[in-house]
């Protein structure tokens, strides 16, 4: 089904999702004149039985010409993933992989899809223009023309709304077990930004009981569920025509990735304002304060007790921020009910616990955390990093694991282990000492200066971004979110910002045909922009820094590389093996480079040397746990990509 279209959009989540999803693949396959299609997922007896026939609320033209509907997800392996991949491509390079045969699946959920060369009002009209043709049925457009006449009657001018997103992350198996403080804001946000504004405001929730506990008799807070008559609709009817009436609004305060709330902006001209992270400052702060205090005096005034357990997380991050740490633990800590219902606290606690000195309660809390039964994957790297800087080695339960340097490269290149307050300290800690994990990394000291911040979580000491590390060895990022993240966030003039001002005279040098001497120090931060801009697809001007570099500095392991990830990215694969092969010349017991040419060597669909060079880095450094985690991943890819053949040859037969 798939090997028709040059690009296929899919989503296995709720309707806002999926509409962002259509949308950008709708807009991206009539700019590039190629096919495109949404494979919708009809499951009656999965999580979403109420979107098993978009036909149900869509005019069916209109999804004849654009969706299909499918009964299981369909097979991607070989599938390029396009959010992950476009910011790093212009247009004319887009084009040229496709007309080379080359094809993309979308899994975009709250964002429009731009390649780096598109500017954001473009992209924005392309969707929007893509979202006109949407149709509805006619009864769902006199609900949504007599829900809008109820609003006109409110006054005002144009409304503005709110997006309460409660649902089963409040109280459903699984995902109340786990935090989503990207998709859960607490009412004291919500109240600081209806304080700020002026006119009605549409409540938009899951969860209309919710709205009522936050509402408390304000009478500008409108909910959604007033303006339509929900017995005479489907529950994804009354998705679609609620995120309809989101779109017309001014403004929308939602969570920060609240798929429906971008979903609307992206239909209409509504815009998002990402709570807490968009509120005023001081507004922020005071709403910080409220809902701490609200936690540690007041829990039982909580909706339910999900409400306290997902509020926890913006709390504990106030309480490290202003020195309570250790009052949110002696609140909670002795609150086992609590926990084990929602194990992620034992993570929000170990940390807190962590930062405010109490090491053997940390520790304590984190082993809680391991041990729980509910306790989610996700939730557990955070655990095994408290047990790593209060114990000197970490990772399970028991204490025993890899010590600090394998531990920190491990976990910034495995999905999501790093993520929290906790590795950016042990990464400045490390890199500033020296030692096995800067080794291998390669990384430049003389960047420190330049790129470390202060620690805000506890007030001391310097953090350093993970991403500065990961910029070398982008390649061992697998899945397609951190890689997205890596491009997206900073964005790479934020990346090069530091830096620009001295790299431009040397680019405006060497593009005059001069070859300058770099000064000593130089070529640590130079080779590191040449990095930044292969990353973000700047080939040429990456090619330019680092062949200067390499005559300039001969000899060096890491120029070599990164000239060889240039080569790569060009799609020069065999230049790209011999820089590579000349890495390895200097460095042979290189670990890192060692799984560079793993992961390059099965590109290749070389099973034989990629296994050759993983074994190479195992042993050129036992502890590290990165070549077995990247060995998974391989199988994994391999396994897929059988599974697509399987499914391809029998497509064909049939």
């Amino acid at each position: 089904m798939t090997r028709h279209h040059a690009i296929i959009g899919f989503r296995q989540d709720r309707i806002g999702a999926r509409l962002i999803c259509l949308l950008n693949v709708m807009r991206i396959a009539r700019k590039f004149g190629v096919a495109g299609r949404y494979l919708w997922l009809s499951q009656p007896d999965g999580p979403y039985p109420e979107l098993v026939d978009p036909r149900d609320f869509l005019d069916p033209a209109f999804v004849a010409a654009h969706i299909d509907i499918v009964a299981r997800a369909p097979e991607r392996s070989e599938l390029r993933n396009l959010p992950a991949a476009a910011p790093g491509m212009n247009g004319a390079g887009f084009a040229r992989t496709l007309a080379e045969g080359r094809r993309y699946e979308c899994d975009s959920m709250s964002e429009i899809i731009r390649f780096m060369d598109e500017s954001e009002a473009e992209a924005a009209a392309g969707l929007r223009a893509a979202a006109e043709e949407l149709v509805l049925s006619p009864r769902l457009a006199r609900a949504l023309a007599g829900a809008r006449r109820i609003l006109a009657r409110a006054g005002g001018g144009r409304p503005l709304a709110i997006h309460v997103r409660r649902g089963d992350i409040l109280d459903g198996d699984p995902w109340s077990y786990s935090s989503w403080a990207s998709k859960y804001v607490p009412d004291e946000f919500f109240r600081a930004f209806v304080a700020a504004v002026d006119g009605p405001v549409i409540a938009f929730s899951d969860t209309p009981a919710a709205v009522e506990h936050l509402r408390q008799g304000d009478p500008r807070i409108l909910p959604a569920h007033e303006l339509l008559d929900p017995g005479a609709l489907t529950p994804a009817e009354r998705d679609l025509l609620e995120l309809l009436l989101m779109a017309g609004c001014e403004q929308v305060g939602a969570p920060s990735y609240s798929a429906f709330s971008r979903a609307a902006a992206m239909v209409g001209q509504c815009r998002v304002v990402a709570l807490p992270e968009a509120l005023p400052e001081d507004l922020g702060n005071a709403a910080h304060a409220a809902l701490l205090e609200r936690v540690l005096s007041r829990p039982e005034s909580f909706f339910a007790p999900g409400d306290l357990a997902q509020s926890v997380s913006y709390a504990a991050g106030h309480a490290r921020r202003c020195g309570r740490a250790e009052d949110l633990v002696e609140a909670l800590a002795g609150n086992r009910a609590l926990l084990e219902r929602f194990p992620f606290l034992y993570r929000e606690l170990a940390i807190a616990a962590w930062s405010a000195g109490l090491r053997q309660k940390a520790r304590r809390l984190a082993r809680q955390g391991l041990e729980a039964p509910l306790m989610r994957n996700r939730d557990k790297p955070q655990c095994r990093q408290v047990l790593l800087v209060t114990g000197g080695q970490g990772g399970n339960a028991d204490g025993a694991g890899p010590g600090p340097d394998a531990a920190l490269v491990g976990m910034i290149f495995a999905g999501r282990s790093a993520e929290g307050p906790i590795m950016p300290a042990v990464a400045h800690r490390l890199m500033h000492n020296g030692g096995a994990a800067r080794r291998a990394l390669g990384f430049a000291p003389e960047l420190l200066a330049t790129y470390a911040q202060p620690d805000p979580e506890r007030g001391k000491g310097r953090i350093l971004p993970l991403w500065l590390l990961r910029i070398d060895w982008s390649e061992f990022i697998r899945d397609p979110g951190p890689q997205r993240e890596l491009l997206v966030w900073p964005d790479l003039w934020r990346k090069l910002g530091p830096c620009a001002e001295a790299l431009a005279p040397i680019e405006a040098a060497l593009a005059r045909g001069e070859r300058p001497e770099p000064a000593d120090g130089d070529a640590a931060w130079l080779g590191f922009c040449a990095s930044v801009l292969r990353l973000h697809g700047r080939l040429n001007r990456a090619f330019a820094l680092l062949h200067w570099l390499d005559a300039a500095r001969p000899g060096q392991m890491l120029t070599r590389k990164r000239l060889a990830d240039a080569c790569f990215a060009a799609g020069n694969r065999k230049a790209g093996w011999r820089w590579l092969d000349a890495a390895l010349a200097l460095a042979p017991d290189q670990p890192l480079l060692h799984l560079s040419a793993a992961l390059r060597a099965a590109d290749a669909q070389d099973a034989a040397r990629a296994e050759a060079h993983l074994r190479a880095a195992q042993a050129a450094w036992p502890e590290l746990g990165l070549p077995e985690t990247l060995r998974r991943a391989l199988h994994r890819q391999r396994q897929a990509a059988a599974a697509g053949n399987a499914a391809s040859c029998a497509e064909r037969a049939g």
